[in-house]
């Protein structure tokens, strides 16, 4: 899929200049236009041609916050870019207003903008947006039925770590497949559309709740994850059959699990907007299920609409904590964030950390949660339990990104740190930053 560009800004140099930038990042075609009135008329009739726009706030006749609520309007599903040379203040208070509509915003950038500026936001709508994204290798229908009718459904485990104190404080179960003999599993890219599309998902999820629960009991009587809670996936769709609450309930009590220590995470692919999906959510609130929303930032849940849930737990997206040590954007919708969980009561997590600045610059934040690369890769139960004893064995030295780490075998040793929170950490195959602690 092409990604095309529009700039929207009273002027001609900027649009030019902004376009030149944008054509050397991976865009297809780059269009500019100096009226707000006229590139609401385009976007009226051609939104769908349009993956981006860029827009200035200080414009005359139509001003660039009256543009957004605009766009907000129409329903425009493309990515947004704010670039204004207004003060930064002002600049937050746009991206504020984006937040709260249900427009994607992929940055707010002060002038002059820079290409890096600019990539980091395509990069942002990469991740946001599936369709625009490399294709995984994809299966077909009989090989997933195969899969399924031969207990080739393997749940991983990703473990999540408080900011502050470094414990272990939760897992989320994630599903992978083998095919056949094959070493090599598959994630849910490959298989989750499919398996939507052909109503194969409950056999799917029951497949791997089955096998995760079981060895949860086991993961479970490590004494570093007695207190930990267990994080599992439902679509909207599946929130929309009135017995999932039931079936729930059912594996819990078959598990000697407590429903107090299972989160049910709400996969943000879809609008939750039937009344059903909300009955769902209300009703595993009701028998102490956690509720997560997961993926947050990237279209469907507005701030309004987490008021009006009553979820337990907020999962900040990757594309917006990818970078978030140098990005005003990211933080600004992370502070938003932590106002509205500190009000609802509900957990924060940051998903997708995995550099070392970006963590540097988390850990700061008071009652959050952080999941990713840097902290712990996806593992398959065996590889878990001999993570869970390193993670033990190696008692007081966290890593830093202004420290030189020096790896030795699944251990980061920082050369002059302080003795501080247990870590065990192992080198990471495809980014020199990335340490799984």
């Amino acid at each position: 899929m092409s990604i095309n560009v529009l700039v929207i800004d009273d002027s001609l140099t900027c649009c030019r200049v902004l376009s030149e930038y944008l054509m050397q990042l991976d865009v297809n075609r780059v269009e500019y236009c100096t009226d707000a009135g006229s590139a609401i008329k385009i976007l009226t009739k051609y939104s769908k041609d349009y993956q981006v726009v860029v827009v200035d706030l200080h414009m005359p006749n139509m001003d660039g916050i009256e543009l957004l609520m605009k766009l907000s309007d129409i329903g425009y599903k493309g990515g947004v870019i704010i670039a204004s040379a207004m003060e930064s203040r002002i600049i937050e208070a746009a991206a504020k207003i984006v937040i709260n509509s249900r427009l994607r915003l992929l940055g707010a950038l002060t002038k002059p903008v820079s290409t890096k500026q600019l990539k980091l936001c395509i990069e942002r709508l990469f991740m946001m947006e599936s369709d625009l994204a490399p294709k995984p290798v994809s299966i077909s229908l009989d090989e997933l039925q195969r899969a399924l009718n031969e207990n080739k459904v393997v749940p991983y485990f990703q473990a999540q770590m408080d900011a502050s104190t470094g414990d272990i404080v939760g897992f989320e179960v994630l599903c992978r497949i083998q095919l056949g003999n094959k070493l090599q599993l598959l994630s849910p890219a490959s298989f989750l559309e499919l398996a939507e599309s052909q109503n194969l998902l409950n056999d799917l999820t029951e497949n791997l709740l089955e096998k995760a629960l079981s060895q949860w009991k086991l993961i479970r009587q490590d004494d570093s994850c007695a207190n930990c809670s267990l994080s599992i996936n439902l679509s909207p769709s599946q929130l929309n059959q009135a017995s999932w609450p039931n079936r729930l309930l059912k594996y819990c009590h078959d598990n000697q699990m407590e429903a107090s220590q299972l989160t049910i995470e709400i996969t943000e692919n879809q609008a939750l907007s039937e009344p059903s999906q909300y009955s769902s959510i209300s009703r595993l609130r009701l028998h102490d299920f956690g509720v997560a929303i997961d993926d947050f930032g990237t279209g469907y849940t507005n701030l309004t609409q987490l008021c009006c849930l009553p979820i337990s737990e907020l999962k900040l997206d990757i594309s917006l904590v990818r970078g978030i040590h140098q990005d005003p954007l990211a933080q600004t919708i992370l502070k938003s964030l932590q106002e509205i969980s500190n009000k609802l009561g509900v957990k924060l997590v940051a998903e997708g950390v995995e550099d070392l600045r970006d963590l540097s610059y988390l850990e700061k934040i008071d009652n959050l949660r952080l999941q990713g690369f840097l902290i712990c890769r996806p593992k398959p139960f065996t590889d878990l339990m001999r993570w869970l004893k390193a993670h033990k064995k190696v008692g007081g030295l966290k890593s830093r990104a202004s420290d030189k780490p020096i790896v030795k075998g699944e251990v980061l040793v920082n050369a002059g740190a302080k003795p501080s929170k247990p870590v065990a950490v192992e080198l990471c195959e495809t980014r020199v930053s990335n340490y799984i602690i």
